[in-house]
């Protein structure tokens, strides 16, 4: 049975949450925004990679873009809620303005500058597009996205996500550290402790898990007692891009949690769902309703392992072989990251 590679304080300390910003998102690629938030040319909408502000935009030429979300005259953010624009993107502070490609296009009282302002665009990101979702990385040195993704581009072409639409949308606010809650999205020994209704609809017993390097995945086949006589079981598939996305597949629907770490003890928790539409077997108002009731699930548990790991004495975790495996393939990939 595998220790945790990481300790109790590990999952507390502002010091380890402050190593974890710098050396975990500001090196990886990070979800920042769906292209369904983008829908025509001027389109923008904010996002984070850890403590940094992204600005994604859908450029006058339909290009997707991310920059960092701070004007070079004085670093106010250009956008705090989702916009478009007719022609530049303008900060609200001195009203320096930008083209949708980041190119510094106008400066009040220009004459009054006396320093060579032609370097003062936006700062621009590496930015990927997966189906539905937008990527974007802070460091040049990062591996490229198709790398970080793993099997992920495979599993979006074989359940045809590129075509689905925004279904249903939740967002919570939990008090818990970033990476406790990752290490829920891994864990399949809870399920049937927890869960009521995933319990039913998958069958624990035909999982298999994968481990990439910059993520992990789990495919596990359908309950058999859900399956019409004659049909094939569907597959669902449960993943991880490091460092906190955690992407689902199903015959029915695409869904995915973002774990944004506010602080050491505080995460944003940002739900989606996608199908294609239609009538489906399984309502999405009742697919909605059961991806919410089981975050909440999530959520009240995961609260009470965060005051837990407060506790004075408290040993490393232990993790079972098999249903917390990917816990232990996570917690290497933190720690390799801040060797």
């Amino acid at each position: 049975m595998p220790h945790s590679i990481l300790k109790p304080q590990d999952f507390t300390a502002l010091a380890q949450f402050d190593a974890e910003m710098a050396r975990i998102f500001e090196r990886s690629w990070v979800h920042v925004a769906d292209t369904t938030e983008l829908p025509e040319p001027g389109a923008y909408v904010p996002g984070a990679i850890g403590r940094t502000p992204v600005l994604v935009v859908r450029g006058h030429d339909d290009e997707i873009r991310a920059f960092v979300n701070a004007c070079p005259h004085r670093g106010a953010t250009l956008a705090e809620t989702p916009g478009r624009c007719e022609k530049n993107l303008r900060c609200p502070y001195h009203g320096w303005s930008f083209a949708t490609d980041g190119t510094l296009q106008g400066v009040p009282f220009r004459e009054e500058f006396d320093c060579d302002l032609s370097g003062r665009n936006l700062i621009a990101l590496r930015t990927a597009v997966l189906g539905p979702l937008v990527f974007a990385c802070l460091d040049e040195a990062a591996p490229p996205f198709a790398e970080w993704a793993g099997a992920l581009p495979a599993a979006f072409a074989r359940f045809g996500v590129e075509r689905w639409q925004p279904a249903f949308a939740f967002d919570y606010e939990v008090r818990t550290n970033w990476k406790t809650y990752v290490e829920n999205g891994l864990d399949g020994y809870h399920i049937p402790f927890v869960h009521d209704f995933l319990a039913e609809v998958i069958d624990p017993g035909t999982g298999a898990n994968f481990f990439e390097a910059h993520g992990s995945y789990t495919t596990v086949e359908g309950s058999a007692a859900l399956t019409p006589p004659g049909m094939e079981r569907g597959q669902f598939r449960f993943g991880l891009v490091f460092p906190n996305l955690i992407p689902v597949f199903s015959p029915l629907d695409f869904t995915y949690l973002r774990i944004d770490p506010i602080d050491a003890e505080h995460i944003r928790l940002r739900g989606r769902g996608f199908d294609g539409g239609g009538e489906l077997p399984v309502p999405r108002d009742f697919r909605a309703g059961a991806f919410d009731a089981t975050n909440k699930q999530d959520i009240a548990v995961v609260e009470r392992v965060q005051r837990g790991l407060r506790a004075r004495g408290l040993p490393a975790a232990v993790h079972s072989d098999l249903r917390e495996s990917r816990i232990t393939h996570f917690e290497t990939l933190v720690a390799a990251a801040l060797a």
